[in-house]
């Protein structure tokens, strides 16, 4: 479905990558300061701050011939696995913890916490258990629902399952939720 809030949806649903691209730039911008200032007073005449240019230089070259091997090889595995995820992190869509309701061709974010608690909400009055007897995690693809029923009473599964269904269906999300109930063998103590 394509609204002409999709571009905002979007927005709210997912994480941007301004952190990680600060960090980054700030790395490289201070690493070209540090060259350039290794340059300039390499120019003056000027003694190194750590190394000058030409001895960094012949290290970088001979740093395949350097012993022992192994290190040199774990610190090149090292450098591609920081470079990989960072690829990953660039590539891969981070999503907060939030859903689109589909309402009527409106915007609607609402946060997995308030879907849980909403759920867990119309668990509570179904199972006729106390407030926070029904656990209730919301994740992007899933809600797992963890019911406590008070000690000797039990309580009706099966209309604690078809609660949650409608409830969920209720909402219209997107993405959908798939949903997991279970009702613990051991109660709790009574009010």
């Amino acid at each position: 479905m394509k609204t002409p809030y999709a571009r905002i949806v979007r927005r709210e649903t997912h994480s941007p990558r301004t952190v990680t691209t600060i960090v980054l730039a700030s790395m490289i911008a201070l690493g070209c300061v540090y060259l350039g200032t290794e340059l300039v007073l390499r120019m003056l005449g000027q003694p190194a701050l750590l190394v000058t240019p030409e001895d960094a230089l012949s290290w970088l070259a001979a740093l395949p011939t350097l012993q022992p091997i192994w290190a040199i090889g774990l610190g090149g595995a090292v450098l591609g696995l920081i470079g990989l995820l960072l690829m990953v992190h660039a590539v891969r869509s981070g999503r907060l913890a939030r859903h689109q309701m589909l309402h009527e061709g409106r915007a609607v974010i609402v946060d997995n916490g308030v879907l849980a608690s909403s759920i867990a909400r119309r668990v509570e009055t179904v199972a006729r258990i106390p407030q926070g007897q029904a656990e209730v995690s919301v994740s992007h693809r899933r809600a797992v629902v963890d019911v406590t029923p008070t000690s000797g009473i039990p309580v009706d599964e099966a209309a604690i399952r078809t609660a949650v269904a409608e409830e969920i269906a209720s909402y219209n999300l997107k993405p959908t939720l798939r949903h997991t109930v279970r009702v613990n063998t051991t109660g709790a103590i009574g009010p």
